[in-house]
């Protein structure tokens, strides 16, 4: 308002002025108006440029599907299955802006874990598929959790079928190497390079910045293991943390050590050995990489990329100079078909990946109007007989978490029990919304847990004071104005925010206890803020039992007594424009070529660098009553 009176008064000087005056003042600031214009017509023009060439790139790729339009994918007989996962292995696909993807923003390669193991699954019965090919490189981080279902169903291949899986790397990272263990045969290049790191749990801490920024950070916080809020009100890691952190990290790389043990047919501290005195091995080798691991017996032979094309064709034969091969996605095209209505009772599955949110939000995120409304229609759906929630989320806004929560107990009232089943994460709002579930199921490795809540707020009046911007005005109560990012938090609105705070944190707690049928104090116990992997949730009875989507799905099945069913996945409907850009990422490879290019690579390791991933996590949070149900560390879990 001060602006708008401001303007007018102006204005009305302006009007006031003699006639000849004000055609001088023009005159004098002419030159001045002229440059601001000249910018102004080349941000025009730079703009409909933009959009013209955006708008001829559609064209060019609406030409290019409609001529060329792929026929559905044969398979050969005795053919090579590949299965080359690239990017991140998720639950559900993210969705890019439409303009970012075009322009290769933000473009993050992601593969769908159920895809894969669709594709397994279905080799494993198919006849015209003689093997499995692994072939990882471009596979760039996945979690234990992700890649032990894979791994389960690459076993349950073998073993039902009879069929060999074989891997083949000129180098495999940890994550890589734990999905090739689970195969009959792995190769790698002679000079490849396999190392196990282990494990960590590291990210920023911003207190020294802020700091000499001059911003401070209020923090109301319910939990001593409550970690989200030390990045900006610590310069290390509590001890706390590191506690907790401890445990959960030992747990996974544990579970992971005597998984590759086990595949590999190796006593245990062999592989520990390799990962604990690396720098011993390779030294006796002469710094051999490769050599080491075949010597360690991590890979069967080392052989160049030639060799291995070469048997190849001898193995299964020869096609177009290359062995008999089909990739994952062009097998998926040619086993599956369009479903039809069916008249048989269905379990519904809702996936609710990513950070919890209020409003509606796309793929990747959980929103709250978004997730209700899907569990909306599926209560008006009288052929889903019960409902699975894949949860991988490590939280977010408190009360997005309770607006969600509230809609699966209604499904449930409605007769629609509800299973939840956890993915790699199900942390802080993440088990808010499973905890009145009629069961839980984890993963071993699932980190799970961080029952607390905090609240954030940054003030920076000493900021803008330092560049001389200063704040002042009236309100008409001691709370007027107290919530304003330029202002101070004074003392009563402090008291309120805790008092807030501590109200949620007692709500989570009272949601658990009656959720999982245990006293508020055993839960607070547990609680306090602190992460758990799964094996110990369900120890401490956070979760019903250990098992994966499939598990989860049969449990739900139970319930309603069902022996014979569909499984009907559920999902936010996109846009028809969202549903084109997607066409043209998926058919033309678009997020590949683009991730490409130099300058896009460069865009890209500055935007996904740990620091601005923090600042972004804490941009997004959008919760009107600034109170977070929200795990940090679970945010940057340990990927492998």
């Amino acid at each position: 308002m001060a602006s708008t009176v401001l303007s007018i008064s102006q204005r009305s000087l302006e009007n006031l002025q003699p006639k000849r005056t004000r055609r001088r003042s023009m005159t004098t600031n002419q030159p001045i108006r002229n440059f601001f214009a000249a910018i102004g017509r080349a941000f025009a023009f730079a703009r409909v440029a933009f959009a013209n060439t955006i708008i001829a790139l559609i064209f060019l790729f609406v030409l290019i599907s409609i001529v060329s339009v792929p026929g559905t994918p044969k398979v050969m007989d005795g053919t090579a299955l590949i299965l080359a996962p690239t990017g991140t292995l998720v639950e559900e696909r993210g969705q890019l802006d439409p303009i970012d993807a075009l322009m290769g923003l933000g473009v993050s390669q992601q593969t769908v874990v159920r895809d894969l193991i669709d594709a397994i699954e279905s080799a494993a019965k198919d006849e015209r598929v003689a093997m499995l090919l692994l072939e990882l490189s471009e596979m760039s981080s996945a979690s234990l959790t992700h890649l032990s279902d894979i791994g389960a169903a690459l076993r349950a291949f073998r073993e039902d079928s009879g069929k060999p899986v074989i891997a083949s790397g000129t180098y495999f990272s940890q994550g890589q190497y734990f999905l090739a263990s689970f195969a009959d045969e792995i190769y790698m290049h002679p000079l490849g390079e396999l190392m196990l790191t282990g494990m960590s749990a590291y990210q920023p801490y911003f207190r020294d910045l802020l700091d000499r920024l001059k911003v401070k950070i209020h923090i109301f916080r319910a939990g001593e293991y409550k970690a989200a809020v030390e990045p900006y009100t610590r310069s290390d890691m509590s001890p706390e943390a590191k506690e907790a952190n401890r445990v959960m990290i030992d747990q996974l790389w544990s579970r992971y050590l005597n998984t590759v043990a086990s595949n590999r047919d190796l006593p245990l501290e062999v592989i520990r050995t390799y990962s604990n005195a690396y720098d011993e091995l390779l030294t006796s080798e002469s710094g051999d990489m490769a050599r080491v691991a075949l010597n360690q017996g991590l890979v069967d032979e080392l052989m160049t990329l030639d060799t291995f094309i070469e048997q190849l064709k001898q193995r299964i034969g020869e096609h177009e100079d290359t062995f008999k091969q089909i990739d994952t996605d062009s097998y998926l095209a040619a086993i599956r078909r369009p479903s039809f209505p069916s008249q048989k009772p269905s379990i519904g599955v809702l996936t609710a990946t990513g950070t919890i949110l209020m409003g509606d939000q796309p793929p990747g995120a959980i929103g709250a109007i978004s997730t209700r409304n899907l569990i909306q229609d599926i209560r008006k759906d009288e052929r889903i007989k019960a409902l699975v929630v894949r949860v991988d989320s490590p939280g977010g806004s408190a009360l997005a978490s309770e607006l969600i929560r509230e809609e699966l107990e209604q499904l449930q009232s409605s007769g629609v029990p509800v299973v939840v089943s956890m993915a790699s994460t199900a942390a802080s709002g993440g088990y808010w919304i499973s905890a009145t579930a009629d069961q839980i199921w984890a993963s071993p490795s699932t980190v799970t847990g961080s029952i607390g809540v905090f609240g954030i707020v940054p003030e920076i009046e000493a900021t803008l004071s330092a560049i001389g911007i200063n704040r002042d005005g009236i309100g008409t109560t001691p709370y007027s104005g107290s919530m304003d990012l330029m202002g101070s938090l004074d003392e009563g609105t402090q008291t309120v925010l805790q008092a807030s705070v501590d109200f949620i944190y007692q709500t989570f707690l009272s949601l658990v206890a009656r959720g999982r049928d245990m006293d508020i104090e055993d839960v607070d116990a547990i609680g306090q803020g602190r992460i758990w992997t799964g094996q110990d949730a369900l120890e401490l009875g956070l979760v019903d039992g250990l098992g994966n989507l499939e598990d989860s799905i049969r449990a739900a099945a139970e319930l309603v007594e069902l022996g014979d069913y569909d499984i009907k996945f559920l999902s936010t409907p996109l846009s028809p424009q969202e549903q084109f850009i997607n066409q043209l990422i998926d058919n033309f490879g678009l997020a590949g070529v683009l991730s490409k290019s130099r300058w896009l690579s460069a865009v890209t390791r500055v935007s996904s660098s740990g620091v601005l991933d923090d600042v972004q996590r804490l941009m997004v949070l959008n919760d009107p009553k600034r109170v977070y149900a929200i795990c940090a560390m679970c945010q940057s879990a340990p990927l492998l």
